[in-house]
């Protein structure tokens, strides 16, 4: 799977250095307390932020290894839906709407006819396989009040710069299902910034990126410690290589859909293809 590249061309080498000096101060907060028995946010969570309730990417009970995978086979998909997501209404800005606008769009479900893009899909009991990714760096943007891209993957000990645009604070906290404190915090302000932090890869989960300060900004990364995953185009459409010959379980998530799981049967040497279907919520 291709990542997306560290920094954008247009920004030049001046951003490289600021990547550098930012590393350097290091970009998270302290590691916050022990949870207390109240009714107050768990320890490290601002007011009206809470950890995702449920947990889609579980940690695996065993390591995975990188070998010679013979016979490696192919797998190539299409996510859909049985209908269309309605777009949920803009969200309004309130106090920052002099940056933003009035209002920002509802970002959050892209399709192509009824093919579904900002799925993650992925094998999870593959554990012996083809060797991690070499590109560890990804990419987050809070560019025109909205954080992209919406949803992308990478793999245990990657980092992801976060990059700013917009003026005006965002305190954007990185939070992960079943874990009862923010993996990493970023604090953005009012000038063009990239901050580095690589504690969201501390460990496989989907990793949701919400803003402390304002409703609307949200982002998905999902963690994996093997490299069987894709996240699928507009069209649906996606593609898993170097997979071992055999059965496997396919899983999906989308943030609009209910989530899924199908075996599929990777042949030696070959290709097997496969349409999943997913309900709107």
């Amino acid at each position: 799977m291709i990542l997306r590249p560290t920094l954008s061309i247009r920004r030049g080498a001046a951003l490289g250095l600021v990547v550098v000096l930012a590393a350097c101060r290091g970009s998270d907060s302290p590691p916050p307390t022990a949870n207390a028995q109240t009714t107050d946010p768990p320890a490290g969570y601002p007011a009206g932020l809470r950890p995702p309730a449920e947990v889609v990417i579980a940690r695996p009970s065993a390591p995975y290894r990188a070998d010679s995978v013979p016979g490696a086979g192919t797998l190539t998909g299409t996510i859909v839906t049985s209908a269309p997501i309605a777009p949920r209404p803009p969200a309004a800005t309130g106090a920052d709407s002099v940056v933003c606008g009035p209002s920002v769009a509802d970002s959050s479900a892209v399709q192509v006819g009824s093919g579904v893009g900002g799925a993650v899909v992925w094998l999870d009991d593959v554990r012996r396989g083809r060797p991690l990714p070499l590109e560890r760096r990804l990419e987050l943007e809070s560019d025109h009040c909205v954080l992209s891209p919406r949803v992308q993957a990478g793999v245990v000990a990657s980092a992801v710069n976060v990059l700013g645009h917009d003026a005006f604070r965002q305190h954007l906290f990185f939070l992960a299902g079943g874990e009862p404190q923010p993996r990493a915090s970023v604090l953005l302000g009012n000038e063009e910034q990239v901050i580095p932090t690589n504690k969201p890869f501390s460990a496989p989960g989907l990793v949701v990126v919400r803003d402390a300060d304002h409703s609307w900004p949200a982002a998905y990364i999902a963690v994996f410690d093997h490299p069987y995953f894709a996240v699928t185009a507009p069209n649906g459409r996606f593609t898993i290589e170097g997979i071992p010959p055999g059965r496997h379980t396919l899983h999906v998530w989308h943030e609009r859909t209910t989530s899924a799981a199908q075996p599929v049967d990777v042949p030696l040497m070959g290709n097997a293809t496969v349409t999943v279907t997913l309900t709107p919520k």
